[in-house]
């Protein structure tokens, strides 16, 4: 069995990598991307902690959190793609300049 620490460690590890993702990139995609990350982060830690107490609400937890998690992939795809079909771009920089 692997030590809590150990898994918590690694989830932390996720869930950092996620967040420089979002701050440092500029392309909504990545950023989508960086937030699925974040998300399995948290994810891991829930069932790792399930798992350490021997109990089932944090797998409970995770397959609420991994449909959550699919929904808003699912409408932010969406969403990218409607704005990548009207302005030719996913950069956050020229999407900030609100034109008609």
């Amino acid at each position: 069995m692997i030590p809590l620490m150990h898994s918590i460690m690694l989830s932390t590890g996720l869930f950092v990598i996620g967040l420089f993702g979002v701050m440092i990139r500029r392309n909504l995609l990545f950023m989508l991307f960086s937030l699925m990350v974040m998300m399995n982060g948290a994810i891991l830690a829930l069932v790792s902690a399930g798992i350490y107490w021997q109990q089932h609400d944090g797998q409970i937890m995770s397959i609420l959190a991994v449909s959550a998690a699919l929904a808003e992939a699912c409408v932010g795809l969406a969403l990218l793609l409607q704005l990548y079909h009207r302005r030719k771009t996913l950069n956050i920089d020229a999407l900030s300049e609100m034109k008609g």
